[in-house]
């Protein structure tokens, strides 16, 4: 019985500093207009779930986010451009292209960028890796040859994102990116322990 209040709590705990998370993230990006400021905020995000994720939740939220934040504040903002200047190529070719087999190649483009988009950030913070495209494409491979951890995250995000859109979507302010930054973050974490797990 105790056990399981503890477990409770414990996570009432962790959506009480999701929701704290969410805030600081949102509040930081806003404060550079989103353009200079996104990338390292997102970068910080997934640094700190990270810890969390692997059981070091004692670390104190604001002071730990800035320092993130600061820590690898070039390449987040060049990773968040790239990001941003792929989705808007994309969306505006499937706006225009007619043609069926111009899109289905887009789409398949679609299927590509999200595995990396979804799998950069966690790879940034998890591997000291110096070379920005080694990032880039082990991002991809990680994804690509963990399909099925990657198409179940998918599923769940979009689910999530629906059921909330559709029924509370006022929460969106309270938990928002730092709940789907967790979802992406636990998956990512379950890929890297099974490369680390085959390595040894």
């Amino acid at each position: 019985m105790l056990q399981s209040v503890e477990i409770v709590n414990r996570w009432c705990l962790r959506l009480l500093k999701l929701v704290c998370l969410n805030f600081i993230w949102m509040g930081v990006t806003l404060i550079g207009l989103g353009v200079f400021t996104i990338g390292p905020a997102t970068y910080a995000m997934f640094s700190l779930i990270r810890q969390w994720v692997r059981g070091n939740e004692d670390q104190p939220l604001v002071s730990t986010f800035i320092r993130y934040f600061k820590e690898n504040y070039r390449e987040s903002v060049l990773v968040s451009w790239l990001l941003i200047a792929g989705g808007i190529i994309l969306v505006v070719d499937l706006l225009h292209i007619s043609s069926w087999y111009l899109r289905v190649v887009i789409w398949i483009a679609v299927f590509f960028y999200l595995i990396a988009a979804i799998y950069i950030f966690p790879t940034m913070v998890h591997y000291n890796w110096k070379s920005f495209r080694l990032k880039l494409k082990m991002s991809f491979i990680l994804g690509f040859s963990h399909l099925q951890y990657t198409l179940v995250l998918i599923v769940v995000i979009s689910l999530v994102t629906l059921l909330v859109a559709s029924i509370l979507p006022s929460i969106v302010t309270f938990f928002g990116i730092s709940v789907i930054a967790y979802l992406i973050m636990w998956t990512a974490n379950q890929v890297f322990q099974r490369v680390e797990q085959k390595n040894i």
